[in-house]
C-alpha cells in the first residue's frame, strides 16, 4: 500500500510540474500545445519517477 501511495505521489508531483511549465508558456503556445500532449508528458513523467522510485529499491 505505501509503494501504491508513493506512485500516486509521484504521479501528483509529475502532474503539478508540468501545470506549473505550461503555466509559464506564453499564450500562443499554450493554445498550439493539445490537452493528450499534456496528459502524455504527465503520464510518462510520473512513470519515470515511479520506476526510478522502484529501481532504488525501499528506503
Amino acid at each position: 500500500m505505501d509503494r501504491l501511495f508513493r506512485v500516486a505521489g509521484g504521479c501528483v508531483l509529475a502532474f503539478l510540474l508540468v501545470l506549473g511549465v505550461v503555466a509559464v508558456l506564453p499564450h500562443g503556445v499554450r493554445e498550439a500545445v493539445p490537452d493528450p500532449v499534456i496528459g502524455g508528458a504527465v503520464l510518462v513523467l510520473g512513470g519515470l519517477m515511479g520506476a526510478r522510485r522502484m529501481a532504488k529499491g525501499p528506503s
